[in-house]
């Protein structure tokens, strides 16, 4: 399969917009895959410079209710009508960013929530034999503290964001599976655990890993990484990453892992394999 991003934080390339956010475009034998839109319709102007026809997509994922991945869903929604939309529906619960007591809200366009194109998903979510969609974490492990600004309102109350509106994909072609995760807010090494019980053979992990707080710019204490770190070169798998796993903690995670781990850049694409 091709993995393409389409928008991230950073770029190498003047063609292309960088933005907060993430927006990955995949190519598998079966699909078009969008996973994640970014915070507006960049990918879409990024997408256009690189000749990709978004109107081709069939399946679109969206990982989770922040505004920074969901923020183009109504301009994807508009000029691509052949798209599936799976999102988990807590996705358009009022999120928000918290520091004291200023409170951002960084949740979804809830009139969307209304449209007929969106399918519901479940904890465990079967689209066809290559696709699967999990939201079923259990563990607690390795788990980054850069999530604690994270609240969703409940009764008029902010409450610390439990991210059950948080979904992964695994594509599996050829015997291979890929991991596609948005922010990783329920923790890697968790959801890895998880991806697990669902495939056999795990080959690749793409996203964020949510290792540096995009509010205060703080990155997570060097020794969670290193953790972190340590753990996944035991899976063996090739990892890509970017947006908020920020390049502080990329450089801790490349000097244990090497080229095990890559970061992904606006516009670049890679063969996963």
């Amino acid at each position: 399969m091709k993995m393409t991003v389409l928008l991230e934080n950073t770029t190498s390339d003047p063609r292309f917009t960088a933005r907060h956010g993430l927006s990955i475009y995949i190519e598998t034998d079966c699909h078009k895959v969008l996973f994640d839109a970014g915070p507006d319709d960049s990918f879409q102007k990024n997408a256009a410079a690189l000749g990709i026809e978004l109107g081709e997509v069939d399946i679109f994922v969206l990982s989770h209710g922040h505004n920074d991945h969901g923020g183009g869903l109504r301009s994807l929604m508009e000029s691509n009508s052949k798209a599936r939309i799976f999102i988990r529906k807590s996705a358009f619960e009022p999120h928000f960013s918290c520091s004291g007591a200023n409170k951002t809200m960084i949740g979804l366009d809830e009139q969307l929530a209304e449209s007929s194109r969106i399918i519901w998903t479940s904890d465990v979510h079967r689209i066809d034999d290559e696709l699967l969609l999990f939201s079923d974490i259990t563990g607690s492990e390795l788990l980054q503290s850069q999530s604690g600004c994270l609240k969703k309102e409940n009764d008029g109350l902010f409450v610390p964001d439990d991210f059950s509106h948080e979904q992964n994909l695994i594509i599996t072609q050829n015997g291979c599976s890929a991991l596609f995760t948005g922010c990783a807010h329920r923790g890697l090494y968790n959801i890895l655990q998880s991806a697990k019980r669902h495939c056999d053979n795990l080959a690749a992990c793409a996203g964020g890993f949510h290792l540096k707080n995009p509010s205060t710019g703080v990155t997570q204490n060097s020794s969670l990484i290193r953790s972190l770190a340590d753990e996944l070169a035991k899976t063996g798998i090739q990892l890509y990453t970017g947006h908020c796993t920020g390049e502080e903690a990329f450089v801790i995670l490349f000097d244990i892992l090497g080229d095990q781990v890559r970061y992904m850049r606006t516009g670049e694409t890679f063969d996963i394999d």
